[in-house]
């Protein structure tokens, strides 16, 4: 109680701090934007999404614009997630008999159907809390791959579901640091090339990707107080102040969808802080068929290591 309580504290004084010009000055230079429309027009357009992410809960992250897509333009809607969250901690019970992935899975599903998002919801490895005992990120990885390749089943969400847009979290940071996050960037790139291959064995017509995104953590107050802020520049910043459903802005939304996941309240309950004081999710466009971080690239840290 008395560490939430500190938390809301300084979330209060970090609103305050953190206004619409300091977290832009902050976010550092804008990097070289691809040409074409910015991602709300896109959506507008009707762009077909998909998001891909390591973790039942991780759709949080990105709550703002998949609430924009889905909820306020209609757009087709895709959540493909690689592990149960079996290792994560549970702050809340679930039904009675539920073991933690079982009350996760259900609420990433309650959690899908609020965004009206399909679901496809896989059991990778999930490496157990404390994060000091997480392996480094390469070791992870070929775990991962023993369990079967994880760019094969994203090339093949990706050949199925066909989407215009991909987003996940960033291959060096993650957002956080988990080494999961970056895991799943840099299989999600490498699942995009081998989607649009035709030398390809997998089912379905190959399909390229249009459009695909890092979200990247740009926030000065993460940096000043050494959370992850990820070293690419930013392309494109999307605005949570825009309406989504009656008078709810997107992050009012990605606010309150984070309620489902009871397991993980504490997280949870610092993501509605954090909705309520920022103003932009920072994008980085990338392209899948330039160069690539390698999901094995040996990492020289464990626990939640930075690159």
């Amino acid at each position: 109680m008395a560490s939430r309580l500190l938390f809301n504290m300084v979330a209060r004084i970090l609103k305050a701090l953190n206004t619409t010009g300091r977290e832009l000055a902050g976010a550092g230079p804008q990097g070289a934007v691809p040409g074409g429309q910015d991602i709300d027009a896109l959506l507008a357009g009707k762009a077909r999404v998909m998001w891909i992410a390591a973790h039942p809960d991780d759709e949080s992250f990105a709550g703002a614009i998949l609430a924009r897509a889905s909820l306020y333009h209609g757009c087709p809607l895709h959540f493909l997630v690689l592990t149960r969250g079996e290792g994560g901690e549970r702050c809340l019970p679930g039904l009675p008999g539920e073991d933690v992935p079982t009350q996760r899975s259900r609420e990433i599903a309650e959690v899908a159907r609020l965004y009206n998002a399909s679901l496809e919801l896989r059991s990778y490895f999930n490496a157990p809390l404390p994060v000091e005992s997480f392996p480094p990120r390469h070791e992870i990885g070929r775990r991962w791959v023993e369990q079967g390749d994880p760019a094969r089943v994203i090339a093949a969400s990706i050949r199925n579901f066909r989407p215009d847009i991909v987003l996940t979290l960033a291959p060096e940071v993650g957002g956080t640091g988990h080494p999961e996050h970056q895991l799943t960037a840099r299989f999600a790139m490498a699942g995009a090339r081998l989607a649009a291959s035709a030398e390809s064995d997998l089912p379905e017509p190959p399909h390229r990707v249009s459009k695909s995104y890092f979200l990247v953590s740009k926030y000065w107050f993460m940096r000043r107080f050494g959370g992850g802020y990820d070293p690419r520049p930013w392309t494109e910043a999307f605005d949570v102040h825009l309406p989504c459903i009656g008078r709810m802005t997107c992050a009012d939304v990605m606010a309150e969808h984070t309620r489902p996941h009871r397991s993980q309240d504490n997280d949870m309950a610092a993501m509605r802080r954090v909705a309520g004081l920022i103003h932009r999710i920072y994008l980085h466009e990338t392209d899948p068929f330039g160069p690539q971080p390698d999901p094995l690239e040996p990492a020289a840290h464990g626990g939640m290591a930075r690159s």
